[in-house]
């Protein structure tokens, strides 16, 4: 009898791991991530949304919202302390509440269709020409980066920046202005300027986050490559770390300390419960930390292919679990820490994402499926 339960538990556990297998949707090309107070994962793929519970399994919400309103571009996503998410596809911002059960309700929260001018004033009024990035701080105040160009006749010179730009313009810095724009908890919407009315326009901006004091901390790409900050009280941009516009090409990853290191590509950016700075640099495939006056790496371990080969930077690629330090990615992109001190990181490149333990060991939490 024994024998016989035993030949069935074999035949049927393999049946059951199938089951699952193909029930696991794709996460195709995922970017944005944040967790919310139970745990669950909100992953913004290439397009739509997809919810990752604490046991891994994939939910495409997409199939669970009867009007197929998030079945779209999305280009950012945050959360707030009530567990409401809010996504930009550009003009837009929708306000996606997911139930304990998967139901999905999506309106939209604030924009129009078609945006062709920057109006402040309560969010059923305002207006958005071009949302690129987004962030969310403590008290649930939104920030987000918006088009420079369609008002940069209007504002003239009337404008504070970082102090790499502007300490010389001879040089061949490439201007990608950007204004901030702020959704106050109590819904109304305006546009960061200084107590004497310039405004503040940070350049390169790559990726934004919000620090515990309300600061905005932000990536510099491209020929940037660093990390700045600016006080949103006062408007004054402070520097963090790398070696703002030191090399357009062949860049170099340093660590160390914050005024010698040298940063590859650093994008997408979030603060931990500790206050430290925790990026991707996203062309090295690695994950890295600022902290204590020092840039370390906190996982990903790639060759970096020399300058000859691509003169913007490029790591090689791989997804390999194991210890954080000797673990691989591909375009790391969106991250997110759980309950337990867990970071976890849309793993572009392999459309999955993976785990990072606070005892350094990194793990894939979905299926990867590595594009070609």
């Amino acid at each position: 009898m024994k024998k016989a339960l035993l030949i069935i538990s074999v035949l049927i556990a393999p049946a059951l791991f199938a089951q699952s297998s193909i029930e696991q949707p794709k996460l195709n090309e995922p970017s944005g991530l944040v967790t919310d107070s139970n745990d669950n994962l909100f992953v913004l793929m290439k397009y739509g949304i997809a919810k990752i519970t604490p046991d891994g399994k994939v939910i495409d919400l997409r199939k669970l919202d009867g009007n197929g309103s998030i079945d779209r571009a999305y280009k950012n996503l945050v959360i707030d302390s009530k567990n409401t998410l809010y996504a930009s596809d550009g003009n837009i911002i929708s306000k996606i509440i997911v139930s304990n059960d998967n139901k999905v309700n999506a309106t939209t929260f604030t924009g129009a269709s078609g945006g062709y001018r920057i109006v402040d004033g309560p969010i059923a009024n305002a207006i958005f020409v071009d949302i690129k990035k987004m962030t969310i701080d403590k008290n649930d105040n939104i920030y987000l980066t918006d088009s420079y160009d369609k008002i940069k006749t209007e504002i003239g010179s009337n404008y504070v920046t970082d102090n790499y730009f502007k300490k010389d313009l001879k040089k061949n810095y490439t201007q990608s202005f950007s204004l901030i724009r702020k959704i106050s908890s109590n819904g109304i919407v305006t546009t960061l300027k200084t107590p004497n009315g310039k405004y503040v326009v940070p350049n390169g901006v790559c990726s934004l986050t919000a620090d515990a004091e309300g600061n905005l901390i932000y990536t510099n790409g491209g020929f940037g490559r660093s990390v700045e900050k600016i006080n949103t009280t006062t408007g004054i941009f402070n520097h963090i770390a790398g070696q703002p516009y030191k090399r357009e090409f062949c860049p170099v990853y340093t660590t160390g300390d914050t005024s010698k290191a040298e940063l590859f590509s650093p994008e997408t950016i979030i603060i931990n419960k500790k206050g430290e700075i925790i990026y991707a640099d996203e062309r090295s495939h690695r994950i890295s930390k600022i902290a204590n006056g020092k840039v370390s790496t906190v996982a990903g371990n790639s060759i970096i292919d020399p300058c000859s080969q691509n003169i913007g930077g490029r790591a090689q690629e791989g997804c390999k679990d194991g210890k954080a330090l000797t673990a691989l990615f591909y375009f790391p992109k969106g991250m997110a820490y759980d309950s337990k001190g867990n970071l976890y990181v849309a793993d572009h490149g392999n459309n999955c994402i993976r785990k990072i333990s606070p005892d350094g060991m990194v793990s894939s939490f979905t299926k990867p499926n590595p594009s070609d």
